[in-house]
């Protein structure tokens, strides 16, 4: 078994994982090794990047772990996760959204402190260069690139949806990280430079690539911690032969389902669930896994009449096709402040090549709560993912989504969005009563690709919090998670940058301490 020392090993090449390592070799002369199971590319200027990757224009789906969701009916639902350096911001639509201030104020409010707007403010100025100075909720002097698409650059369905809303009396929002007008419509901000996805490793890992404080380890899977007391000593990873990986801190950025379950296989976690698998559980921490959610979300297909399907083929013929590049924040009959709500025009390219219309409500203030376990101690296993979406007792998730496919309805009322469609496909307007809508949403219900949760942050009062406001693992010295897996509630927008500036926070706890044991 090969041995190797490092100050701080970093398990996860995602959007948190290159920021954590990027500004551990930026502002330190720590010896830093990036732990990645999928392939690293190199960086950007090399050219060896796989387009499906790099094109903005589409989702891709290579790249992936393969997970998904056995739900109760016997049905699996696909629950895409980027197997690749970079992480989810290689794989998805780029929306470079901020949550509402009250969202991590409710963080902060929860016993975590230093997660206030306020005090999140200049790491939001870290993560991003925003292309418009006068954008003012989002950051001006970070390393990911954003701007917003111009009207001139949206596809025929983003634009028609965005002048639909508008004529049905939503005002035009100049940014969608502003809380206010709370109800209001926008093209998003986007990590996107001329079509080019700009991923978590072009932004934080490139600029540091060259320095020797720096390793990487791609197609290596890391396996669990070795512990003496309360202090990790080493990562097992594997990926050919076996490799022991000893440092003095480690950080955990695999991700809501990568990194509880490094934790189980280590001994932390429920005990319960531990001792059924045959692993020693050094450390009851029921709250490792639980807390698992995402905003869930049901589509809507419209069948697009003659002259908007040329419009479409038309842009795929160019280029210039774009899956998603608006939304609009609603307000369902549940909300008491703020909003919400996202609903948003999407294109989707079905198996004989056609491109769908749709439009997906998606509930940005989820109360259900579902949990990942293992199948075994084989990190090659894939995770039991139990998402338990609409599973609230008060039904308030389903009457945000009800309200949500009805705001969409409205919308299509309205020009130039009427004259677009021919026909509501998917549910169609055989479903009308409440009893119907429901039965729809339930037997169609997914997410928007935000699971959070997994590692609750929260004071060690908190018998479900697995990490403190620092990201350090209760009940250890020197283990970290910095990931959406952190996540106490999910903010009410795309998750991304915020893993991104998670990234950052961790990486600078690590660092004040490792100062302070001098």
């Amino acid at each position: 078994m090969a041995e190797h020392e490092f100050d701080v090993v970093i398990v996860g090449g995602g959007s948190a994982g290159c920021a954590a390592a990027g500004r551990l070799c930026a502002t330190t002369d720590l010896h830093v090794c990036l732990v990645e199971a999928g392939p690293d590319y190199g960086p950007a200027s090399e050219g060896y990047w796989p387009s499906e990757l790099l094109d903005a224009r589409v989702r891709p789906g290579t790249h992936d772990w393969g997970y998904g969701e056995e739900r109760e009916d016997g049905t699996t639902v696909s629950e895409p996760r980027a197997r690749v350096i970079g992480g989810c911001s290689a794989h998805n639509l780029c929306a470079a959204l901020w949550g509402m201030p009250a969202d991590y104020d409710a963080w902060a409010a929860a016993g975590n402190h230093g997660w206030t707007y306020a005090e999140l403010r200049p790491l939001i100025d870290q993560v991003e260069q925003c292309a418009e100075p006068d954008a003012t909720h989002h950051g001006h002097g970070g390393s990911l690139p954003t701007r917003i698409y111009r009207d001139e650059e949206l596809s025929t369905w983003q634009r028609v949806f965005l002048q639909a809303a508008e004529a049905a009396g939503f005002p035009r929002l100049p940014d969608l990280s502003a809380p206010d007008p709370p109800q209001a419509v926008a093209p998003f901000h986007a990590n996107v430079l001329d079509h080019t996805r700009w991923n978590s490793a072009f932004a934080f890992l490139d600029p540091v690539r060259e320095l020797p404080t720096l390793t990487v380890y791609d197609g290596t899977t890391a396996d669990r911690l070795l512990f003496d007391q309360e202090n990790a000593t080493a990562l097992i990873c594997s990926g050919g032969a076996e490799v022991e990986l000893v440092a003095r801190m480690f950080i955990l950025a695999a991700g809501v389902y990568g990194s509880p379950a490094i934790l189980m296989r280590s001994g932390i976690g429920p005990s319960g669930h531990l001792t059924e698998l045959g692993i020693f559980a050094a450390t009851d921490s029921p709250g490792v896994g639980e807390n698992l959610h995402d905003h869930p979300g049901v589509a809507m297909r419209f069948g697009p009449s003659p002259a908007a399907r040329r419009a479409v083929i038309e842009e795929y013929r160019r280029g210039t096709l774009l899956q998603s590049q608006v939304i609009l924040r609603g307000t369902s009959g549940q909300c008491t402040e703020g909003f919400d709500l996202h609903v948003l025009p999407y294109m989707h390219e079905t198996e004989a090549g056609e491109w769908e219309f749709m439009m997906y409500a998606f509930n940005m203030t989820p109360r259900s709560r579902g949990r990942v376990l293992l199948r075994g101690d084989d990190p090659e296993l894939a995770p039991v993912i139990e998402r338990r979406l609409l599973t609230d007792p008060e039904d308030r998730d389903m009457a945000v989504l009800a309200d949500g496919v009805i705001m969409a309805r409205h919308l299509a009322t309205f020009e130039p969005l009427t004259s677009t469609i021919a026909a509501e496909v998917d549910p169609g307007l055989r479903v009308l009563r409440e009893d119907q809508l429901f039965a729809f949403i339930r037997s169609t219900v997914d997410t928007y690709a935000h699971p959070v949760g997994t590692c609750k942050m929260g004071p060690a009062t908190d018998s479900q919090a697995v990490v403190d406001p620092t990201g350090r693992v209760h009940g250890t010295g020197n283990v970290y998670v910095a990931d959406a897996s952190i996540i106490p509630q999910i903010p009410r927008a795309n998750t991304n940058l915020t893993c991104m500036l998670i990234g950052l926070k961790v990486a600078d706890a690590v660092v004040q301490a490792i100062r302070d044991l001098g």
